[in-house]
């Protein structure tokens, strides 16, 4: 019976990876934001159950105290990640991941100096905390406004109850009485574990989907979607729009000199330089190391590659630059939407420049 529990509760993890990965973990993407905070945390947090899964059966076939005490510590891990999700989707990333990674390693350490007894209470307070501040994360506000959110806070919610009550029927009947047995076993922890892992799975491919409709502002998905937006809007009254292409060759040799932050930093600044020289363009940011500025097609392309080069030459104060990154202009003339969703794939699937040596 037990090793049946078991499979049942591996199968749902399996199932969570499978469906995460299989929804959000597409390869080359790019979307960013809070979808790729989802997909980072929850995934391995679905990894974390699934490992955790695979050692209860090898305690089971007498695996020792070793693979107590790992499964332990993946337990503990799994809703600390979802935890530490919910406070990233949150914009509160301070000691969600860090706090999640302690108490998996305390747990580790904890179970080879108490009684098993003792590791197992342990164990599930700490799933009962980390649940219940799940749940509560859930309803904040940013994250409480993405659909998905309600299931997930009601599902951990639950499930920290679940765990809470195991607690106190410890504390009462004890982990040897007939209540245990019917009420807080190994096996029915594990059925209730694999319904939890559905039904979160469930919940965080809903918010996967909201976010892959709806990509976060500032991300480079959201941008590709605003330009193609523009482009339409062009074509609708212009036979034809140029799309002027513009890289900072510099751009990996200021992201491995400063940060990947100063290097987006510099981007936002020759888009906003963009916007600033040129009225009427439409400018984002599609890849990595490329800013696409959308103009009619009878555009000087002369006057654009100089008025944005001032412009962009102007912003170096501001963000504490003593140097101009020099500019590199491609200038392309499209007649529909899908030519500009193909410059743009070109330019998010080129492969990353190598530094030279």
């Amino acid at each position: 019976m037990a090793v049946l529990d078991l499979i049942a509760a591996i199968a749902a993890a399996a199932v969570a990876v499978t469906v995460l990965f299989l929804a959000h973990g597409r390869h080359g993407d790019d979307r960013g934001g809070p979808r790729a905070e989802l997909v980072r945390y929850f995934g391995v947090a679905a990894l974390a159950a699934l490992a955790c899964a695979f050692l209860n059966v090898l305690e089971e076939t007498g695996g020792g105290t070793f693979a107590a005490a790992v499964g332990n510590a993946t337990n503990v891990l799994a809703p600390g990640l979802a935890w530490a999700g919910m406070r990233r989707l949150n914009a509160r990333p301070a000691i969600g991941a860090i706090s999640a990674g302690a108490g998996a390693i305390l747990m580790l350490a904890v179970t080879y100096v108490v009684s098993l007894d003792e590791a197992i209470l342990l164990k599930t307070a700490a799933i009962a905390a980390f649940s219940a501040l799940t749940a509560i994360e859930a309803r904040r506000r940013p994250v409480s406004a993405i659909g998905g959110t309600v299931l997930l806070a009601w599902a951990m919610g639950v499930f920290a109850l679940y765990n809470a009550g195991r607690l106190i029927l410890a504390a009462t009947a004890g982990m040897y009485s007939p209540l245990w047995e019917r009420v807080g076993s190994a096996e029915i922890t594990s059925v209730a574990s694999a319904l939890a892992i559905v039904v979160v799975t469930a919940a965080t491919v809903q918010m996967g989907r909201q976010l892959d409709d709806d990509p976060a502002p500032g991300t480079r998905a959201h941008d590709r979607g605003a330009l193609r937006q523009e482009a339409a809007a062009l074509l609708r009254v212009h036979p034809a729009v140029a799309v002027v292409v513009v890289r900072l060759p510099e751009l990996d040799l200021i992201r491995a000199a400063h940060s990947s932050d100063r290097a987006d930093q510099m981007l936002a600044s020759l888009a906003a330089a963009a916007h600033a020289a040129i009225p009427d363009v439409a400018a984002g940011i599609p890849a990595r190391d490329t800013v696409f500025l959308l103009l009619s097609a009878d555009i000087d392309g002369g006057h654009v590659e100089d008025s944005v080069s001032e412009a962009f030459a102007a912003t170096m104060p501001s963000i504490g630059y003593d140097d101009t990154p020099d500019l590199s202009f491609e200038h392309h003339r499209v007649d529909d939407v899908e030519g500009v969703s193909l410059l743009m794939e070109s330019r998010r699937l080129r492969p990353r420049q190598g530094l030279a040596h």
